[in-house]
């Protein structure tokens, strides 16, 4: 039972604990993000270097940072609290004496968010109430602040070309660029045509020499490349996004792309690609500003674009509550769109982008995963370098709903099929574990409503998404066309995972040939099987339902159906080999 103080001396007592908590918390936030930062700093020199590999560690052990300096506060805080570990006052208290200290902080929201994460993992599932969490008051919602320090600006006075050369030499790198003179013509070629194109102000400005050139002081690295991200501006405040990516390739530096406008931007910081790492002790600032460049792009995305997911989970739920309230009263929670899942029930509601996936308390044959294994899943994806091909989930404890918005029909289905995974009080009801992912078109209705020439654009996708994730060590298990979506630029992603693995844990094998007719016509499989062994010739069974989409897959990825090729992407991941995966169209890349 939680402690209740009563006299005087208790409140001394509490005063003391409240602030060593407090103090012991922010601490501990200090630490985690002095342990970020420091990962992060290493990332123009892992690219200087060509250390790819390294690059991948260093993302790994950043996104462990977090969770390990939690659980060092929470142990701290066991010792500090002792009695008053389960005091409600105590707690409220240690929040207020926390929420002054970080009055004037840079970072508040994130530090607000460290104290939700420490105070959830004492509390654990004890009735945790959100007086004692930052999250829904206005007072704990950031708002957008000046980000002049961030940015840097070139004015179009002495011509658009001179400003964009400017631009890129203002980078330093300690490699050179191989053909610099080549790479800036394109630049300025392609930059100009975008402007014509996009922006028209932008772009009677640029032939004027009048406006000029703003771009984050920071570059943007993930995987191979870096990114220049800024926006040409018109005096008049019409603008153009653009992101320019840079590779190191055995010749040197190179220009390889410049993505323009706001919707080629949100390609690059899409929901399943991996995070940016962003040389930068103000993220809240630098969110203000990509949220200038990307309107469209909510919050809780950009922060977790560039690496600070736990806070992002934070924007979220201020997103779905605010969402929810503001959506008409006969908007429901319903089964989600598509093919019901075997071990997961998957819900969503009219407004929101987005599903809630709940692990099933018993899956439908032929599944034999746990609860856990399935778990240990998603946090692989969540390790794991997702080269555009996986969605991002996050993942929520005790997340709470409103009772009243769900149909008596998934209503029932919940309580059926998840019945230990929710508990309802009073007019909410709580997940005790969910995951958090983005809705889309699942690829076996979508091939139902397009026509052929979509049919085999997507068809040709799917292929290549398999075969970008072999690339980066990563068997999806289950390839059943309902388990891809299509987003809204027509690209083929992968969303669940509870039977996905690392590609070189598989054995991959042809089907031996039968010794006899009889073998051949048996029922039973007249070979030995092992549990990782995978027939890729058997693979055709996914395309059962449809001719045409098998067809188009067949003329384009025939590869797949064969064990060699498998074979061929282990030998390469073992060797070493990282392929090379663009976040951008082949199309956009400078010749």
């Amino acid at each position: 039972m939680p402690k209740i103080l009563t006299n005087q001396s208790d409140n001394a007592i509490q005063q003391v604990i409240a602030t060593k908590l407090a103090r012991a918390v922010f601490a501990g936030f200090e630490a985690m993000f002095a342990q970020f930062l420091n990962i992060t700093l290493g990332a123009q020199s892992r690219f200087e270097q060509q250390k790819y590999h390294d690059v991948q560690s260093a993302m790994r052990e950043r996104l462990q940072v977090y969770e390990r300096e939690v659980k060092n506060v929470s142990n701290a805080v066991r010792v500090i609290a002792y009695s008053e570990l389960n005091c409600p006052q105590t707690w409220q208290l240690a929040k207020n004496i926390y929420g002054d200290m970080l009055q004037n902080h840079e970072n508040k929201p994130i530090a607000h968010t460290f104290f939700n994460s420490t105070f959830g993992a004492i509390w654990d599932d004890k009735k945790i109430r959100t007086v004692h969490l930052f999250v829904l008051k206005a007072k704990y919602r950031s708002e957008p602040r000046s980000y002049e320090n961030l940015v840097s600006r070139i004015s179009f006075k002495d011509g658009f070309n001179h400003a964009v050369k400017t631009l890129i030499t203002r980078q330093v790198f300690r490699v050179s660029f191989s053909n610099l003179d080549a790479d800036l013509q394109a630049l300025q070629t392609t930059l100009m045509a975008g402007a014509k194109q996009q922006c028209k102000q932008v772009y009677e400005l640029i032939n004027l020499n009048n406006g000029f050139i703003e771009y984050a002081n920071s570059l943007f690295f993930r995987n191979k490349a870096c990114y220049l991200i800024g926006r040409c501006i018109a005096k008049n405040g019409d603008n153009m996004p653009f992101a320019i990516a840079i590779l190191n390739t055995s010749k040197g530096l190179k220009l390889d792309a410049v993505m323009m406008g706001a919707d080629q931007l949100s390609l690059l910081f899409g929901f399943a690609r991996t995070y940016f790492m962003v040389d930068t002790d103000q993220p809240a600032r630098y969110v203000d500003y990509l949220s200038v460049l990307m309107p469209h792009k909510k919050r809780f995305e950009l922060f977790n674009a560039i690496g600070f997911i736990k806070h992002a989970k934070t924007e979220f739920y201020r997103y779905k509550v605010d969402t929810t309230k503001n959506s008409p009263a006969n908007f429901k929670y319903i089964a989600a769109p598509g093919t019901p899942g075997m071990v997961m029930l998957v819900f969503t509601i009219e407004g929101l982008d987005y599903v809630y996936k709940v692990i099933k308390d018993k899956f439908s044959a032929p599944k034999t995963a746990t609860k856990a294994q399935v778990k240990d899943k998603y946090s692989f994806v969540k390790q794991a370098d997702r080269v555009g091909r996986l969605v991002d989930t996050h993942e929520f404890r005790y997340l709470a709903f409103d009772l009243s918005r769900f149909s008596d029909e998934l209503l029932n289905q919940m309580k059926a099929q998840i019945g230990s995974s929710m508990v309802i009080s009073g007019k909410a009801l709580i997940l005790k574990h969910v995951y958090v992912e983005r809705k889309m078109m699942p690829l076996n209705l979508y091939i139902n409503s397009c026509n052929n020439k979509a049919l085999q654009q997507v068809m040709d996708d799917y292929g290549k998404a398999i075969k970008d994730l072999a690339g980066a060590n990563i068997f999806p298990g289950d390839m059943l066309m309902k388990n891809f979506g299509v987003t809204r630029w027509g690209r083929v992603v992968f969303y669940d995972y509870d039977e996905i693995c690392p590609l070189t844990d598989c054995h991959f094998r042809d089907v031996p040939n039968a010794q006899n007719a009889l073998e051949e016509l048996s029922s039973n499989t007249y070979f030995d099987i092992a549990e990782n062994d995978i027939f890729p010739s058997q693979f055709k069974v996914f395309f059962s339902a449809n001719d045409a989409a098998f067809n188009n897959f067949n003329n384009l990825h025939s590869n797949l159906f064969l064990a060699e090729f498998w074979q061929g992407c282990q030998q390469q991941i073992r060797a070493g080999y990282l392929p090379d995966v663009y976040p951008y169209k082949q199309s956009w890349r400078f010749k």
